[in-house]
């Protein structure tokens, strides 16, 4: 049974509102692979992820992939489009098997007019997910890929709800997805902290080596002081 008030919009919502969204949210499940929806279409409303993995992502015009987030239980998506009623902003797929549910955009704004604490909560909502995509467009302008690969070692919690996998259990080509650039790029990054003595490697497995310095070239794009990126 879903439990919405383990969903951050919704927390702290009274028993009556909960079962409006019960009476509102359809239940979708997917297999592995399988789209939930595309870019472009026409808005498919408020989305939960109530078991397994979901990826959101865009395809840039040269048809690379981009992703925007690596969501897990219990995380909303499409919340804008929801909203605004405007078509989806981005695709969606079940990188597991994954079971979502589905408020449409009527039944939202009806449930988001009449109920005060919920329309609070959703604006709240709105506001994390905007700062959420300013910081990561901030990033992908002024930082280098170390300091980007840096930064999502060290703040894996700032990460946690739109990448929901820790780095060591990304793959090169998916870590290359989630910041913008591609495998060779973040191969050639992570060799060079691994170079600089900020990650180490045991096996197939990255740790980090460096906390303090690792945290100074995410917060300042430029390389602990006595260290340099070697090619």
């Amino acid at each position: 049974m879903m439990d919405w008030g383990s969903v951050p919009c919704f927390v702290g919502i009274g028993p009556d509102v909960i079962h409006r969204l019960e009476g509102a949210a359809h239940r979708h499940s997917y297999q592995a692979g399988a789209t939930i929806f595309n870019e472009g279409e026409t808005c498919t409303g408020l989305h939960v992820v109530v078991e397994g993995l979901v990826r959101i992502y865009r395809i840039s015009p040269e048809g690379r992939m981009h992703t925007l987030s690596l969501l897990r239980p219990p995380t909303t998506f499409n919340e804008v489009a929801a909203v605004d009623g405007g078509v989806n902003p981005y695709n969606a797929v079940a990188v597991t098997a994954a079971v979502v549910m589905q408020i449409g955009h009527e039944q939202l704004m009806q449930l988001l007019t009449s109920e005060r604490d919920l329309l609070q909560n959703y604006v709240q909502a709105l506001a994390h997910v905007n700062r959420k995509y300013i910081e990561r467009l901030e990033d992908m302008t002024f930082r280098s890929i170390p300091s980007r690969l840096a930064k999502l070692f060290i703040y894996e919690t700032t990460y946690a709800d739109t990448i929901s996998e820790a780095p060591t259990k990304l793959t090169q080509e998916e870590i290359a997805s989630i910041l913008g650039t591609t495998r060779e790029v973040v191969g050639r990054a992570l060799r060079a902290l691994l170079n600089a003595n900020l990650l180490r490697k045991k096996g197939r497995q990255v740790f980090i080596a460096d906390r303090e310095g690792l945290e100074y070239l995410a917060e300042t794009n430029e390389m602990p002081l006595g260290q340099k990126l070697e090619n």
